[in-house]
């Protein structure tokens, strides 16, 4: 089913989205992105940020808004790839899109190039499996931050990494800030 969502705040500011909501897409709150966002902070100004599990992209589209100068977006699933295709259709910015598996997006990407990395798989995904192939992958620059957006607390340790949690009723926000 279709349904509309937003652009919360930066330079798209109040545009609308279209948003899924069945059995495989869960629609990230706005308070949620938020403070997703607030907790980011300017770090975000001209990066690059890979947007890994996209879904609709709102939470890359959200970060191109308040100032990413590039956006990577995965999707896998057709139905969900077309509106997001549909959503990026507002950006003016740069970005690539990667219709496959997370895994051979992540191969695709070039090394060193890569921010900040949205993680908001689907939860019956294995979140520290994830975060393994991010790192394997040797997309991330040396100052990077990743954004996982799950359904239990991330209880990882990551080398010189600083982690800090938030949540948001059933949401769990872990935003882990380190050097390569």
């Amino acid at each position: 089913m279709l349904a509309k969502g937003r652009v919360i705040a930066g330079k798209y500011r109040h545009r609308h989205l279209i948003a899924l909501f069945d059995e495989k897409t869960r629609t990230t709150k706005d308070r949620v992105k938020e403070a997703i966002f607030s907790a980011v902070g300017d770090y975000i100004n001209g990066k690059t940020v890979l947007d890994l599990f996209a879904g609709t992209g709102a939470l890359g589209i959200e970060a191109i808004s308040r100032g990413a100068a590039h956006g990577i977006f995965c999707e896998n699933d057709s139905k969900t790839y077309d509106v997001l295709t549909g959503n990026l259709q507002m950006i003016e910015e740069p970005y690539n899109l990667y219709f496959e598996d997370y895994k051979s997006a992540l191969a695709k990407i070039k090394p060193n190039s890569v921010s900040i990395v949205i993680i908001d798989p689907p939860y019956r995904y294995d979140i520290d499996e994830i975060i393994n192939n991010v790192f394997k992958a040797k997309i991330l620059t040396n100052s990077y931050t990743l954004v996982l957006e799950t359904d239990k607390e991330y209880a990882g340790v990551i080398n010189n990494a600083k982690i800090k949690k938030y949540k948001y009723g059933l949401t769990h926000v872990t935003i882990i800030r380190g050097e390569l």
